[in-house]
């Protein structure tokens, strides 16, 4: 009896352990079931078509081609695979096998990942009637952007492989391997680009092969392309505006102020988008990122914060009239420029010793006018210099400056427009005055803002008061584009009646000012040159460089269809290279023909190559000097 007991005892222990694991392997692990629906049942991930994008005339810029991918399922390579078999098949060493399984298993060892992508479809053939002895591993088909045009990165911005973070972000969509829009409009519209995936099942004989599909196709979910979308870019003008940032760096954003459609965003140093398609993706991205001189994944139109110099000055007036400390009459005679205690910002307006309005301020571009009008701002509460500042503040920042624009362009900087409270914490309460902070009345001083902004407060004058929010899709799915975000006019704190003075001080610009040399004959255009100081620290010492060049404009002035701006980095004065730049893409933009083809030839061929060439050469000196006292502390 006693022995009886301990064989029901080691009996039920047996069938204990068996019931154990048959509930772990059902309940606790996939492989079995991987095992069996996989030898019979194939499933096939459909990746949509990715939308294609257009320009706003319906010239199309970027679509698709197809490639093939090689899938693993690490749980299913069984002990037996002959690697060497299938490297010789595939085109890879041992070493790259190894490798790309490792990553495979720390994504899943029972769910399908990329193990080789971008297969041509002539490589493909090859690799696809003997796939089926390599048991883990199948294929799929998607699509590849390719890229009409050779430039304007900045817009279009590439795809490229979703991170770890992307997938725990919509797990639901994305897996391994699949796609996502990294920058441009291919990042910010990634989920009207994308699509729908859709599944295929296929039943596979003993050999891996398809013979039929499953259940009549009545599992399949079909894949929906993603929508096409029309940018309101004009890609002849982009072109052209291209074309004349020849050796130059900085940025050109062109909008129509009617309606806030960007015409041209052009940021240089110019990227090829083509560049980031592809096996060779990764290895240039590496390269063009440790280009930290001339930053050219950086977009100088939307990020790069920049001084906006003697355009800003029009906002200095604009704020003066508006808070009533000064009225179109008001006048200030010019002593060779402002002085305060043994200081002064100088003037090289040419017109010294007689009292000039603000039209003709404007247009010799006064530094005294608009210091004397801004000291009046800030002290229009003379027992509470903190309220004036943040009275100038308000309404500077209506015109779109030191916020987010909330536009559809995938990068974007705020800048700074600082309030009264920011020098309080920076000076103290009672230690700062107007004179302390007059460099903001020139654009100079804490005041930084980006292209984009500069050209929406040319929007915004140009209307006499209100914009539209900027932004680069014009159509989704060729449908026009309806939110209001972008539909609804913006209007600053600034009553439309003051516009008119300065709308004329600026077409005077081009009469008797700072653009008379590159004056269109048959286009009545406003503008304003800009002068912006920046400067670099080498060798713990304050270097200045040389000034960036900055025009603002827009045309035609009765009946405003482009407004402008232009930066062209340590390109001097805005007359230089600003200036005829911003004029000449009015003119082909609004007549479609250039007249002053002189002008045009000589921007097209001429640069800054020598003056980024020598700033190079101090940036990297200095870097090597913080290397080497980093060392030595």
């Amino acid at each position: 009896m006693k022995k009886l007991y301990k064989f029901y005892i080691l009996l039920g222990s047996v069938g204990l352990i068996f019931i154990i694991r048959l509930f772990y392997i059902q309940i606790y692990t996939e492989k079995y079931i991987l095992n069996a629906f996989n030898t019979s049942i194939k499933q096939e991930i459909i990746i949509p078509e990715r939308g294609s994008i257009f320009d706003r005339n319906d010239n199309l810029l970027v679509f698709n081609k197809s490639i093939y991918e090689l899938i693993v399922i690490p749980i299913l390579i069984d002990e037996h695979f002959n690697i060497i078999e299938f490297c010789n098949l595939i085109g890879i060493k041992k070493n790259t096998f190894y490798k790309n399984l490792e990553k495979a298993k720390a994504y899943s060892k029972y769910l399908p990942s990329v193990f080789i992508p971008f297969i041509s479809k002539e490589k493909f053939a090859t690799i696809q009637e003997k796939l089926y002895k390599y048991k883990g591993f199948d294929w799929t088909k998607r699509s590849l952007r390719d890229y009409r045009v050779e430039s304007s990165f900045n817009i279009l911005g590439y795809i490229g492989e979703v991170t770890q973070k992307d997938i725990k972000k919509e797990s639901n969509y994305y897996q391994r391997g699949d796609f996502i829009g990294w920058a441009g409009v291919e990042k910010s519209y990634e989920k009207i680009l994308r699509g729908k995936k859709g599944l295929k099942y296929w039943i596979r004989d003993r050999k891996g092969c398809i013979i039929s599909s499953y259940n009549n196709k009545k599992n399949n979910i079909k894949a929906i392309s993603g929508n096409d979308i029309s940018l309101t870019i004009d890609w002849n003008l982009q072109n052209y505006a291209e074309q004349l940032m020849f050796q130059k760096k900085g940025g050109i954003v062109a909008i129509n102020p009617k309606n806030g459609e960007i015409l041209s965003l052009v940021s240089s140093p110019i990227n090829n988008p083509n560049l980031f398609v592809g096996i060779n993706r990764s290895k240039e991205f590496r390269r063009l990122m440790k280009n930290t001189i001339d930053n050219p994944l950086f977009d100088r139109t939307t990020q790069a914060r920049y001084p906006p110099a003697s355009p800003f000055k029009l906002l200095t007036e604009l704020a003066g009239l508006q808070m009533g400390v000064v009225d179109i009459k008001t006048t200030f005679i010019c002593y060779k420029g402002f002085r305060y205690g043994k200081k002064r910002i100088h003037c090289h307006s040419g017109i010294h010793g007689i009292p000039i309005g603000v039209e003709t301020a404007v247009a010799v571009s006064c530094n005294n006018y608009f210091a004397q009008v801004y000291k009046r701002v800030i002290e229009k509460y003379p027992k509470n210099l903190t309220k004036g500042v943040n009275e100038w503040s308000d309404i500077v920042k209506s015109f779109g400056f030191g916020n987010y624009l909330y536009n559809d362009l995938a990068t974007g900087e705020k800048g700074v427009i600082p309030s009264g409270d920011f020098y309080n914490k920076k000076y103290g309460t009672t230690k700062w005055n107007a004179i302390t902070i007059i460099s903001n009345s020139i654009g100079q001083g804490e005041i930084n803002v980006t292209p984009v902004q500069l050209a929406n407060m040319v929007c915004a004058i140009a209307n006499k008061g209100f914009f539209y929010t900027p932004h680069i899709v014009k159509r989704i799915n060729h449908k026009s584009i309806s939110n209001p975000n972008y539909t609804k006019a913006k209007h600053t704190k600034v009553e439309r009646k003051y516009f008119n003075l300065i709308v004329n001080g600026m077409e005077k610009v081009f009469i008797i000012g700072t653009g008379k040399t590159f004056k269109s004959s048959d286009i009545r255009m406003a503008g304003k040159t800009g002068t912006a100081q920046n400067f670099i620290k080498v060798n713990h010492k304050t270097v200045a460089l040389p000034d960036h060049s900055i025009f603002i404009l827009f045309a035609p002035v009765e009946d405003p269809k482009i407004a402008i701006s232009v930066i062209i980095e340590n390109g001097g004065f805005g007359s230089r290279w600003a200036g005829p730049i911003a004029s000449l893409i009015a003119e082909k933009y609004i007549n479609n023909n250039i007249h002053r083809k002189s002008l045009e030839k000589k921007i097209m061929t001429s640069g800054l190559e020598r003056v980024y060439a020598t700033i190079a050469k101090m940036k990297r000196l200095n870097h090597f000097s913080k290397n080497y006292f980093d060392k030595k502390k």
